[in-house]
């Protein structure tokens, strides 16, 4: 798929909240763990959920992934307890951080006949044990200009509650100044065994 993210070379107004998004979003953090399940999409045999329409074009999330941040072992070692998620699969950081990885996979279609600023922290989750959305703790995709007819896939993880069993993702669509966010509708989240952060404190 094109990743496409090219610069006219012309200038572009930038909104208030356009610039607060890239802004906020504009450090890529590296993770191990993370760009290794990112990897693993790519083998993951192809996408299957609902595009939406955008101002723009179009978007969704063709994929998610869940995943421990801990073991078991490494949760008790480091002072974390308690709150198992439902089935027991693992454990909520007494810590105050949310103790599981959802990583999603999202693609972005540019059908209009203009750049389009784009940036993953455009999507942010929330889950259904907790009032309030995340924002995204990692992702692969530098914040810039979809150029016209281009398309790209970013991978973006966000720290979750173990306790969550669904989540609603919204997509901040700033081609629409005013508008809505979007309800971007997930596909089934696979749980993938193991953790991510045995060493984490």
């Amino acid at each position: 798929m094109d990743t496409g993210q090219q610069d006219s070379g012309e200038p572009h107004q930038l909104s208030r909240r356009s610039l607060g998004i890239t802004l906020g979003t504009s450090l890529v953090l590296g993770s191990g763990g993370i760009t290794a399940l990112a990897v693993a999409f790519a083998a993951a045999g192809p996408p299957g959920t609902t595009t939406v329409a955008t101002s723009f074009g179009k978007a969704r999330i063709s994929r998610a992934e869940r995943q421990s941040r801990l073991s078991a072992d490494a949760a008790a070692a480091g002072g974390h307890g308690g709150h198992g998620m439902s089935g027991g699969r693992s454990l909520q950081p007494v810590n105050m951080t949310y103790g599981d990885h959802l990583l999603v996979q999202l693609d972005v279609f540019n059908e209009s006949d203009e750049d389009q600023m784009f940036s993953p922290g455009q999507l942010r989750l929330r889950g259904n044990s907790q009032p309030w959305l995340v924002v995204n703790r990692w992702n692969d995709l530098v914040p810039g200009l979809l150029a016209p007819g281009a398309k790209l896939r970013a991978n973006i993880s966000f720290l979750v509650p173990s306790d969550a069993t669904a989540f609603t993702a919204l997509f901040d669509d700033i081609a629409s100044p005013g508008g809505a966010p979007i309800d971007l509708p997930l596909p089934a989240v696979a749980w993938r065994p193991g953790f991510l952060e045995a060493d984490h404190a």
